[in-house]
């Protein structure tokens, strides 16, 4: 250790040098003493090479102070000042700091990510661990980019919060849908909510996992599902004053059955059919067209399994959205999708998409 010391102290020295070779020779030089073992330094001493080495690294141009982060990145007792000088130089400088330096505080990473640029919010989203505190600041700024990296980071802790904001982001955000629906944390209320927003391969992704999950973790989900709604409000269909009319006539023939709504369906009376179908479906207006205007045949399967419709029935459904040149093939491949959900997991998805027209119906109340 006295060998360390007295080259520490010829370094000082060193340090009052002006010329700029002899300030780079310096930087060099004590990183290279530091690195040699950098466990063996005492706290004061540790401090001292901070303190040197980011006084000279202000003065040396970027590929200097690359170097520098570089090579501290991943040391664990790197001098706790140089590391948070260079996470907040230029994102090229910051980079390896923000992305692997263990010396770097919660703190220190919330602060950073409040205020600097897009880049450096990239680099902090790509950490091995990122605390929900953390992760709640990158959401509060971060862009798509960032959102998507953070996301996919499966070392990344989201918070209930960030959550609800990624699931609403995502609505509109297409890439950020694939990650979100593969975060084994996300909760089944908000993984419902990514449903119609999501490819056919998300849909059954969702599916598959809705039908693992314990009767008892539904309920709870679907408790969050109704405090979402009841935040956000329940807005009437415009349409659902016509509706309400038409239900009203249909209802004079009789009671309104699956045959009413196949015919319906084969007339291709669309706004009809979807009246008769959120009736049947026990689902509001807007839910009952988001089904059966869905490209994909998915939501329509699970409605359909649910409700115990007959395959023909939804087939027909399926295939009145559909162009008159639609295949037999395709027919035969909708029967085939509406065989393969199981009709509990689909049961379990209607209670969400139910859950619209009960909040909606106690608001009304």
């Amino acid at each position: 250790m006295s060998g360390h010391h007295g080259n520490l102290t010829r370094l000082v020295d060193l340090a009052r040098e002006p010329s700029s070779e002899k300030r780079r020779e310096l930087l060099r030089e004590m990183t290279d003493l530091f690195m040699s073992a950098p466990a063996d330094y005492s706290d004061g001493a540790n401090h001292q090479f901070g303190e040197i080495l980011g006084t000279v690294a202000r003065e040396m141009e970027m590929e200097v102070r690359q170097n520098l982060a570089t090579r501290l990145a991943n040391v664990p007792n790197a001098p706790r000042s140089l590391i948070v000088q260079l996470a907040n130089d230029e994102i090229s400088v910051a980079a390896p700091v923000l992305t692997r330096s263990k010396v770097l505080l919660e703190a220190d990473l919330v602060a950073l990510a409040k205020v600097k640029s897009q880049d450096h919010l990239h680099a902090i989203a790509g950490r091995e661990e990122v605390t929900s505190a953390v992760s709640d600041a990158l959401v509060a700024r971060g862009d798509d980019k960032v959102l998507v990296r953070l996301v996919s980071n499966a070392g990344a802790k989201l918070s209930e919060q960030a959550m609800e904001t990624l699931t609403d982001k995502a609505q509109n955000v297409e890439a950020l849908r694939r990650p979100m629906v593969s975060r084994a944390d996300l909760p089944p209320h908000l993984l419902n909510e990514m449903f119609f927003a999501v490819s056919a391969e998300l849909k059954r992704v969702i599916m598959n996992r809705m039908s693992d999950l314990d009767p008892s973790v539904v309920d709870g989900a679907i408790r969050q599902t109704e405090r979402r709604m009841k935040m956000r409000g329940v807005t009437k269909d415009p349409e659902q004053a016509k509706a309400d009319a038409f239900m009203a006539q249909l209802a004079k023939s009789g009671p309104v059955t699956e045959g009413m709504l196949v015919n319906l369906a084969k007339q291709k009376r669309l706004a009809e059919t979807s009246i008769v179908f959120a009736r049947l479906a026990e689902l509001d207006l807007q839910t009952s067209k988001r089904v059966l205007s869905d490209p994909n045949p998915e939501a329509l399967a699970i409605a359909s399994r649910a409700c115990r419709f007959d395959r023909q029935t939804f087939s027909t459904l399926a295939l009145s959205r559909a162009d008159e040149t639609r295949s037999l093939s395709a027919a035969y491949e909708l029967l085939e999708l509406y065989d393969k959900v199981p009709v509990d997991a689909a049961q379990r998805v209607m209670r969400f998409w139910r859950v619209r027209n009960s909040v909606g119906e106690t608001q009304a109340a």
